[in-house]
């Protein structure tokens, strides 16, 4: 890397904006009845929390509050798992979402009466979250 390239980047890493090798993202598959979830693999390039959204009556997601969270730092994982404030049932749907680090770090502090802490990572312009089935 030049020297000049360097100098960008750091620069950009110290100011907040992401540096990522690629999109952010989540890959999940079915989870089992239980009071975690494990999502197969997460790309992140900044510091962040996986976490887990319940559902309403009609499917949708109950938001801003949440149900578990894992912290995470920038980069790949495989097989990060989250543990859940209550067991989840056959039946239920789950969202898993995105959230940046954006306050004291490691401490996860989005939620009702504080969303501008830690909010969602987007991707053109929506958030990083995927639907999953509780088989």
């Amino acid at each position: 890397m030049r020297p000049s390239t360097l100098a960008i980047t750091l620069a950009l890493g110290m100011s907040g904006t992401a540096v990522a090798a690629g999109a952010p993202q989540l890959e999940l598959s079915p989870q089992s009845p239980g009071a975690s979830v494990t999502v197969d693999a997460v790309t992140v390039g900044e510091d962040a929390f996986v976490v887990v959204h319940a559902s309403d009556a009609g499917g949708d997601i109950v938001a801003p509050a949440s149900i578990g969270h894992a912290s995470v730092a920038a980069g790949d994982h495989q097989a990060v798992r989250v543990a859940l404030d209550h067991e989840v049932a056959s039946g239920e749907r789950l969202f898993v979402m995105l959230h940046r680090d954006t306050g004291t770090p490691g401490e996860y502090a989005f939620g009702p009466g504080s969303v501008d802490v830690d909010p969602p990572i987007t991707a053109d312009g929506k958030p990083v979250v995927q639907p999953v089935a509780v088989k």
